[in-house]
């Protein structure tokens, strides 16, 4: 009797390595599909996305600098941060495209908006009303953020 009870004890024993083995397998696998897989599609629409940033783009630095790119080559982009102000980045050192190169060329082409004017000026009756809610406030306000003359500023 105590030699079949030695067997039936080596015989769960193996039964539970297996097991664990299942579930060390399991938890890899787990760790690949969501750690591991996802991080690798980030960074590969991030490589994407920098190497195909075209001239008129408007772009974000991961320095949080925003600018337009006006040319690149292989490794190099060069922005223009304001006017006639050139910058020379890596390509890496581009986090994100903020406008598009075809966005931007197609707004540039849209015709302003005229106004005319007579339109933009406002009329003798609008600055009247406008100076009497001035005063109105200025009124209402006097009461209430007066400020304390004894409080003393540091």
């Amino acid at each position: 009797m105590l030699a079949s009870a030695d067997v039936l004890a080596q015989q769960s024993g193996g039964g539970s390595n297996i097991m664990f083995l299942i579930m060390i397998v399991g938890f890899i696998a787990l760790m690949y599909f969501v750690m591991i897989r996802p991080q690798r599609k980030r960074q590969k629409e991030q490589q994407d996305m920098q190497s195909n940033v075209a001239p008129g783009a408007r772009v974000m630095t991961i320095g949080g600098l925003y600018g337009t790119v006006v040319d690149s080559d292989d490794e190099t982009i060069t922005l223009e941060a304001s006017d006639e102000t050139f910058l020379v980045f890596a390509r890496q050192a581009i986090a994100k495209v903020v406008t598009p190169a075809e966005t931007v060329e197609a707004t540039e082409e849209a015709p302003a908006e005229e106004i005319s004017e007579a339109d933009a000026t406002l009329s003798d009756e609008d600055l009247d009303k406008l100076r009497a809610s001035d005063d109105a406030t200025d009124e209402d306000d006097k009461g209430k953020h007066a400020g304390n003359p004894d409080r003393k500023e540091y």
